[in-house]
């Protein structure tokens, strides 16, 4: 069964030049850490200046959510997130 992190937060419009190349360099951390690669999406709107940006991770090992947290804490660019980051994890249908 193939298992599929997305972690979505907030970004204010006028930090997001700035905090790209800072989600560039975390993607990469955490495939160095993990061996998972990661992307980057954003919803096309802004809605009152901000931002929805996720992060996808597919194939995640178990653990990986708790493994991802832990390197948000020690090192994560939350100096941009506006609010909290929301991760949710699904599954693929037809391997359910």
């Amino acid at each position: 069964m193939a298992d599929h992190l997305f972690v979505y937060f907030r970004i204010a419009e006028r930090d997001a030049a700035a905090a790209l190349p800072r989600w560039q360099r975390w993607l990469e951390t955490v495939e160095e850490a993990t061996g998972v690669a990661g992307a980057l999406m954003r919803r096309p709107e802004t809605r009152d200046g901000q931002a929805t940006w996720m992060e996808s991770y597919d194939d995640v090992p178990p653990a990986f959510a708790a493994t991802l947290a832990a390197l948000w804490e020690t090192g994560g660019p939350r100096e941009f997130v506006a609010g909290e980051r929301h991760a949710e994890l699904f599954v693929d249908l037809e391997n359910s």
